[in-house]
């Protein structure tokens, strides 16, 4: 309990040190969380709960966000009240500091105790250290500022996984695991075939153990998803909406796929009493599988190319190779190679450590082995996923607290029975890796760092909150601006935007991306149609575009572009000539 009232406490402290700058440094968060504000922002004044439109991106009709009113109603808990003797602005700051830190709070206690639970104080003290020291569960995602969806995604899945493995009480471990993977699904999809592996394991557990126990486990899960799923879905959807497939939030698609699996799952333990042994279980999900999704193929079948099927190959292209967190692991390597190994050193070394320590007690009978097995599973799995796509990465994060604390755990107690410097030297550098990778990574870092791709870092130099500012004192515009500009145009003027990286909007993605890569006479076309009154650049930025380089340098005009003169601002402001 002291080790996690401390590291309360240093999260507390860093919230405090953090938001006490939050206004002026929230430009420079993430496009999703700047995103995110504005849409809270958005309801907060009136907009409907079913109505997740940004009509300022890419108007008049705006691009129809696939994100969760239930993110922004907790965020909104907490900026409403401080608005009621605050500024509205001060509200907000507070809240972004506010959300994450609550957050970040409950996920550390939740491991805390769970680790406790599954293997003892000690583990569950190193499992605390990993979470608060480890960069991508201390900052990644749960810094102030940081509100997208990705640290409640985590919450949710440290809950899962703890019920999964929970000894005893299996109907609360079932119901608690399934509401928390439905919820998951409500407010992304990233989670999903983690969830699916979760599933697997504990239908696994029911066929290949078959006790009171795990089928207890089994039903209560798949019943608790199932309902939540529903229910989280009917909650979220506007009705004139909800016989719309949709491929990258929960929808129908989603929901059938859940169908599928749960009937699938439950409906052939009818048949233990006729039929013992695992084949005739196996056989028949199998066959229920296969005859759900012949008939539910109508839905599923153009989600088989993921949430960007219906993009333009060139706009797919551009998310897979420059949306930072949508890279395959090893092409975000390439380019961000001090993150990649900060990220996945204690990732690595957790498996090993704890597939050694697993391997090393099979046939001892100890209790908690089979527990440290199946999360090993799970985190192998999940390993797998960041191949796939960078972001979910934070998914087998959920695991490596609890693993690396077992496995930290027994090394500290042989060194403690021992005396063995050997076993001292082990702890230690396991210790290290697992939980603060950066002191072996921060000595090395001008050699392993990779090179800033320049179409992600466009605009990084006059996303200034102050230099935005600078814009409102021009009369509200349409602004066709690079894609990393788009968000904070929104939040810090008053200004419509055509770009921003969301790709429900073929356009927003393609706009300030592929756009401005053009020439002055496509690029002028582009200008024109999309109905911009302005251009945002830069000052002095380089662009893939050698006529947008230069007119960000001041080192050549055109004659469809009238310069608007913004002070001293770092950006360079065009109107659009009709």
């Amino acid at each position: 309990m002291l080790t996690l009232c401390g590291a309360i406490a240093i999260i507390l402290l860093k919230a405090l040190v953090d938001g006490l700058k939050m206004e002026e440094n929230f430009s420079t968060m993430g496009n999703d969380d700047i995103m995110r504000l504005v849409m809270v922002r958005d309801w907060i004044a009136g907009q409907s709960w079913f109505d997740t439109t940004q009509y300022r991106l890419v108007p008049p009709d705006g691009v129809l966000m696939h994100w969760s009113r239930y993110i922004d109603a907790g965020i909104a808990a907490v900026i409403v009240p401080f608005s009621w003797f605050l500024p509205m602005q001060t509200a907000e700051m507070i809240g972004v500091t506010v959300w994450p830190t609550l957050i970040f709070v409950i996920t550390i206690t939740v491991i805390a105790l769970g680790t406790k639970r599954l293997f003892g104080v000690a583990a569950a003290c190193f499992a605390v250290l990993v979470t608060v020291f480890w960069p991508l569960l201390a900052d990644l995602h749960s810094s102030a500022g940081n509100l997208d969806h990705h640290n409640v995604q985590l919450l949710m899945m440290v809950i899962l996984v703890y019920a999964a493995v929970w000894p005893g009480r299996p109907i609360a471990a079932g119901i608690v695991g399934g509401v928390a993977a439905a919820f998951a699904l409500s407010i992304g999809l990233e989670s999903l075939l983690f969830i699916v592996a979760v599933g697997v394991l504990i239908f696994g557990r029911c066929v290949f153990d078959p006790r009171a126990e795990t089928r207890t486990l089994l039903v209560a899960f798949c019943a608790a998803l199932a309902l939540g799923a529903l229910v989280f879905w009917l909650g979220q959807t506007a009705p004139a909406r909800r016989l719309v497939p949709v491929c990258d939030q929960l929808g129908t698609p989603i929901l059938s796929v859940i169908a599928i699996a749960v009937i699938a799952a439950l409906a052939p333990l009818s048949l233990r009493n006729r039929f013992s042994g695992w084949m005739p279980h196996l056989a028949a999900t199998a066959v229920l599988t296969a005859i759900g999704f012949a008939i539910a193929w109508p839905l599923l079948g153009p989600c088989i190319q993921g949430p960007y099927g219906n993009l333009p190959p060139d706009v797919q292209e551009l998310i897979k190779t420059r949306i930072t967190e949508a890279k395959p692991f090893l092409l975000y390597a390439q380019s961000q190679r001090g993150a990649a190994l900060t990220f996945m050193l204690p990732v690595v070394a957790a498996l090993i450590a704890g597939g050694v320590l697993w391997n090393a007690r099979r046939g001892s009978g100890e209790p908690q082995n089979p527990i440290l097995g199946q999360l090993c599973l799970l985190g192998l799995f999940g390993f797998g996923l960041i191949f796939l796509q960078m972001r979910t990465v934070i998914l087998v994060a959920s695991v490596v607290p609890a693993i690396g604390g077992a496995s930290l755990a027994v090394l500290l107690d042989r060194y403690l029975k021992t005396r063995d410097i050997a076993q001292a030297a082990k702890l230690f550098l396991l210790a290290i890796v697992i939980i603060s990778p950066q002191i072996i990574l921060n000595p090395l870092w001008p050699y392993i760092k990779g090179p800033r791709d320049d179409a992600e870092s466009a605009g990084a130099n006059c996303r200034n909150y102050d230099t935005l500012l600078a814009l409102n004192a021009v009369p509200p515009g349409v602004i066709l601006n690079s894609t990393n500009m788009g968000a904070p145009v929104l939040w810090a003027t008053d200004h419509s935007t055509l770009a921003a990286p969301y790709h429900r909007s073929a356009a927003a993605f393609s706009n300030g991306s592929l756009g401005f890569e053009l020439e002055e006479t496509d690029f002028s076309e582009l200008a024109r149609t999309s109905g911009a009154t302005h251009v945002l650049l830069c000052a002095d930025n380089v662009y893939r575009s050698t006529f947008l380089t230069g007119l960000a340098s001041g080192e050549v005009s055109a004659d469809w572009l009238d310069p608007v003169p913004l002070g001293a601002s770092d950006l360079r402001l065009f109107a659009v000539q009709r």
